[in-house]
């Protein structure tokens, strides 16, 4: 059955992107809810049942992706934008397209490599309508007041994207790695004063950790914490009636090491 569309011409980037950005929003507000209805006080990005509800909404996605792809349905994102995804002569998808179309999201995704083919694209195609032999189309006229607008949304969003991914992936971790062993160096804060709290009781300085858990106000808290900022096995104890040197290694991806001693 044809279907008529007053305009169809292959759809711009800057609006294929919004379209994704609109879908990817549903589903990433659907992962903080779903974490949130499991446990309120779990982190929203760190967490092993965060990785599953990930794993589950990443199928759903594809799923949904393929079902809004095919017999003329459209997504959420591609209807506020006036998109469809068509076969190259125009017409909707069947659903084995659309589900081949959509497992391609995977291959992708490496790097956004697929996603940004269809800047150089003369079809404005992506790895995924290659694979599935789709096109995006667009049932509204090009330019004038909306093209500017979608034009300027979509390149804030790049540049919101490429910052995140450089928050990821550059400047996270060592901020990361800054963080914990700034953590560490404050914690070892405690071990000198219940060092000098063993001392007074003993007449020397303890040798483990077990011994300074001891003079703690709660030895299962304190035990508790360490394990939370150091490497637990990494410690090391040099320890008599005047002096000691504890040696140990933070949690942060290098295992970095930091010591105290007196005097």
């Amino acid at each position: 059955m044809s279907h008529h569309h007053p305009v169809s011409r292959p759809a711009d980037f800057s609006e294929r992107a919004l379209a994704f950005a609109a879908d990817y929003a549903l589903f990433a507000a659907a992962w903080v809810l779903i974490l949130k209805a499991l446990d309120r006080d779990l982190p929203v990005l760190l967490n092993e049942k965060g990785t599953v509800v990930i794993a589950f909404l990443a199928a759903l996605f594809i799923v949904y992706q393929a079902f809004f792809s095919c017999d003329g349905r459209v997504t959420v994102g591609k209807r506020l934008l006036g998109l469809r995804v068509a076969d190259a002569e125009g017409e909707p998808l069947d659903f084995g397209t659309a589900i081949t179309r959509s497992l391609s999201y995977l291959p992708s995704s490496i790097l956004t490599l697929g996603f940004f083919w269809a800047l150089i694209d003369p079809k404005g195609r992506t790895w995924h309508d290659l694979a599935a032999g789709s096109l995006v189309l667009s049932d509204r006229p090009a330019g004038g007041a909306r093209g500017a607008a979608v034009s300027l949304a979509a390149g804030t969003l790049v540049v919101a994207f490429a910052l995140a991914a450089g928050w990821n992936g550059i400047w996270e971790p060592r901020y990361l790695k800054l963080m914990t062993v700034a953590h560490a160096k404050a914690g070892l804060v405690e071990v000198q004063t219940l060092q000098a709290s063993y001392h007074q009781r003993n007449g020397r300085y303890a040798g483990s950790l077990y011994a300074l858990a001891e003079v703690s106000l709660d030895p299962r808290a304190f035990l508790r914490d360490m394990a939370v900022l150091y490497e637990i096995k990494s410690f090391r104890f040099k320890a008599d009636k005047t002096s000691y040197v504890v040696v140990t290694r933070a949690r942060d991806v290098d295992s970095t090491l930091v010591a105290i001693s007196e005097p």
